[in-house]
């Protein structure tokens, strides 16, 4: 697996996001079509993301730290779940797998379907809205 920047996973984030949003949006749309983009939003924040949006070396870190029983220095709880969604991960594929190369087993995982984007409301709407004003610009 290529180890990926924090350029490119923001970047794989705000695709994943643009597209989850368009892909609830016709859904939704199809069953009422006075939807607004609020109601989109809040039905799309829940679905679940294609990956986690973290990379490797900051994975590595947080994971090792929590290993330790050490206190990660994140006070957004969003990242928080993620961080310990991937640690329980982490703990189950360790205790059932013969395989114990750690980084490759949380390489794998960060590479996984998540539970959610791990974003608040207002996060999802800026990638949303700033996707939006981009494609208005270039067309």
């Amino acid at each position: 697996m290529e180890k990926r920047s924090l350029q490119s996973v923001r970047k794989m984030r705000k695709n994943d996001v643009t597209k989850t949003f368009f892909e609830t949006m016709k859904k939704v749309r199809k069953e009422n079509p006075l939807a607004t983009q609020n109601d989109v939003i809040e039905l799309a924040i829940k679905s679940e993301a294609p990956r986690f949006y973290v990379t490797f070396e900051n994975a590595r870190r947080y994971i090792s730290l929590m290993a330790r029983k050490k206190q990660i220095p994140i006070v957004n709880k969003n990242k928080l779940e993620m961080y310990k969604e991937i640690f329980r991960r982490y703990l189950k594929r360790m205790r059932d797998s013969s395989e114990h190369y750690r980084f490759v087993v949380l390489e794998s995982i960060i590479e996984e379907p998540a539970p959610s984007f791990y974003l608040d409301e207002e996060t999802f709407k800026g990638i949303v809205y700033k996707t939006l004003r981009e494609r208005r610009a270039t067309a």
